[in-house]
């Protein structure tokens, strides 16, 4: 894991004693503090920072020729499997100086060109410059695990696994995107919808896309490797296959591939069904005691504490418990620190506790698994029920109908607070209509409410708006599937993947995650309903496939939480709540949400009425990040 930069002078003006690549790999340095480099060649510079994990002699550090020197690559993430890519080109002819994964992408795209990313199983955003051509091929993995900015304009072409690599190269691109900002306060944000980051002319590179830079001509020109393809994936992984046994499977493989490192390897434990399946795993495959890292709460909403412990009991693990509580007082200089390693403000409080739990696993392993990505493809959220009823309804007949009420009935009774009290009569109504009303909160109405009852945004500020959304979505032959799938690809995992990059990088941490391998993605997607849903269970394959590796709490466990944090309670009674009104209110002098607004959120949190610190915080963070924009 790494962080990588470049530039292309394409009008030879920019001095060449200049050092702006140091610049640009200096404010990078939390993704590689162990080495450095830069390379340049004519109006080519690349730059790299190197956190060691395969391979740790210096022969393997990068910016990294290749033997004849015609490729130089700079390389973030990682290939897991690498050593079976690697025999398979030494019986092709290729030769190797070093045991890294970094050569095995040199030697496969002189192999393959650019067909060699179909082949990788890993995380990966690089540049390879060809000398011959004078071309340089860039690629980022299917799912967007590892980041990659880049800006392209008349006089330069600049690239960065952090917007703010480009930034300290080319100071003139910190300039605020009002659109990702309307879309961070509307909650139509992510990492995915288009190109738009959080910078107006810094955009994101598409996953699951490669690109060559012609150098000739100055042109940059877009290649998609990988696609959805139902009845492909379905063909590959699952027909005529038992799916409980090949799910287990690829699990295993997924997870012993991510074990491959010549460091420590740890997890992150929230206490839920997916980070603790993989805490069981790498313990049984390592055959080692796995260090486990978790939050820990006093509040009983955001207690996991029971479950987790459960977990490192069974397994004997490594543990350490983060208590961020304790760091309260100085919420305000964390989430400052979290925005400025997200270069935007940050999506929500959860992503404190998940920073402080990376903060302590810094200095003892530098390699964490993590869950994310398993709620999104085998429907993990009370929501996704309302998709699955829909798919009832579809197939007809009585029998159906009769499921589809007995599973609200169901979830009615089980999580009153989502559903609210709801009778047979309007339960029977509402099935077959639009089902999803069921699944709102209070919270979600009351944001309705707002919006008709008083405007979100200024007309000043949606004067400067333009909406767009290039987003094509996905359709799979079921409502259930259709949803995960656009989660996976466009809509909550590319944000989610965002924010585990950078609360792992900000403290030198790689974080690798075992649902997200792409064969596991592929099988989810072709995978049918009744194996993610059945009855009042969600994700009913892991907890059948995988309950061996699972305590029996755990398994049979029904609430989510994540890693929470008490935001809400902060708000009404924590020490700091006076300080965080401040910054609250303090955003509506930015003319970006009208003050009667947010007052009328805030007070609705006050009260008790309802719980609207999920907006509140939004205000909170957008707030502290426009300030460091300033400076």
């Amino acid at each position: 894991m790494c962080g990588i930069v470049g530039l292309i002078d394409k009008k030879n003006i920019l001095k060449p004693n200049d050092n702006r690549i140091k610049k640009m790999t200096d404010a990078i340095a939390h993704r590689g503090p162990d080495a450095e480099g830069q390379w340049k060649y004519k109006n080519v510079a690349l730059g790299h920072r190197r956190l060691s994990i395969i391979d740790l002699d210096p022969r393997s550090s990068q910016p990294m020729k290749s033997i004849d020197e015609r490729y130089v690559i700079s390389f973030n993430g990682e290939i897991y499997n690498y050593l079976e890519l690697k025999s398979g080109l030494i019986a092709a002819g290729a030769e190797f100086r070093t045991s890294s994964d970094t050569e095995v992408i040199i030697e496969a795209y002189r192999h393959f060109g650019t067909d060699c990313v179909k082949m990788f199983n890993g995380m990966w955003a690089f540049c390879i410059f060809d000398k011959e051509e004078n071309t340089l091929f860039f690629s980022r993995d299917r799912f967007g695990i590892k980041p990659l900015y880049y800006v392209n304009n008349d006089n330069y072409f600049s690239f960065s696994s952090e917007a703010k690599g480009i930034i300290a190269g080319f100071p003139e691109e910190n300039i605020p995107n009002e659109l990702a900002i309307y879309r961070y306060i509307s909650g139509s944000i992510n990492e995915n919808v288009d190109e738009e980051s959080y910078y107006k002319n810094i955009k994101i590179f598409p996953p699951a896309h490669s690109a060559i830079y012609d150098l000739s001509n100055n042109s940059l020109s877009f290649m998609e490797y990988w696609i959805v393809d139902e009845q492909l994936f379905f063909n590959k992984w699952i027909k005529g296959k038992n799916p409980i046994t090949e799910f287990r499977k690829l699990f295993d493989s997924s997870v012993e591939l991510r074990l491959r490192a010549d460091v420590d390897v740890g997890a992150c434990l929230s206490g839920g069904l997916d980070s603790s399946a993989i805490v069981g795993c790498a313990s049984s495959k390592s055959g080692k005691k796995i260090h486990t890292f978790s939050s820990i709460y006093e509040d009983k909403e955001c207690n996991e504490e029971e479950y987790i412990r459960a977990v490192n009991e069974m397994w004997k693990t490594n543990v350490h418990y983060i208590r961020p509580d304790d760091e309260e007082a100085n919420f305000t200089e964390h989430i400052k620190n979290i925005n400025y390693h997200h270069d935007g403000p940050a999506m929500g409080a959860s992503l404190y506790s998940q920073y402080m739990v990376m903060k302590g696993v810094q200095g003892n392993v530098k390699v964490v698994l993590d869950g994310q990505g398993a709620d999104e493809m085998f429907a993990g959220y009370i929501p996704y029920y309302s998709h699955h009823i829909t798919d009832l309804i579809n197939k007809g007949g009585f029998i159906n109908k009769l499921k589809a009420i007995r599973i609200i009935t169901i979830v009615n009774k089980e999580w009153p607070e989502i559903i609210g009290a709801v009778s047979t009569d309007q339960i029977v109504r509402l099935v077959g209509e639009d089902n999803s009303l069921l699944f709102q909160n209070k919270a979600q109405g009351i944001n309705v409410q707002t919006r008709r009852s008083c405007p979100m945004f200024t007309n000043q500020f949606m004067n400067n708006v333009k909406e767009h959304f290039d987003r094509k979505d996905i359709r799979c032959k079921s409502a259930l599937n259709t949803r995960l799938c656009n989660d996976v690809l466009s809509k909550s995992i590319p944000a989610l993947l965002h924010n585990e990059d950078s609360n792992s990088m900000a403290f030198s941490i790689e974080s690798r995650v075992p649902f997200l391998d792409y064969r596991i993605v592929e099988f989810a997607i072709a995978l049918d309903g009744k194996y993610k849903i059945r009855g009042h269970w969600t994700k009913w394959i892991i907890r059948r496939a995988l309950k061996d590796y699972l305590p029996e709490i755990v398994v049979k466990r029904k609430n989510k939480m994540g890693f929470p944090a008490p935001f809400s309670r902060w708000l009404r009674t924590g020490k700091s709540k006076d300080n965080l009104k401040e910054i609250i209110f303090s955003f509506s002098k930015r003319q970006i949400v009208p003050y009667d607004t947010i007052a009328f959120f805030y007070e609705k949190h006050i009260s008790g009425e309802c719980d609207m610190s999920d907006i509140l915080f939004k205000f909170y963070s957008a707030e502290l990040w426009l300030r460091t924009c300033e400076c």
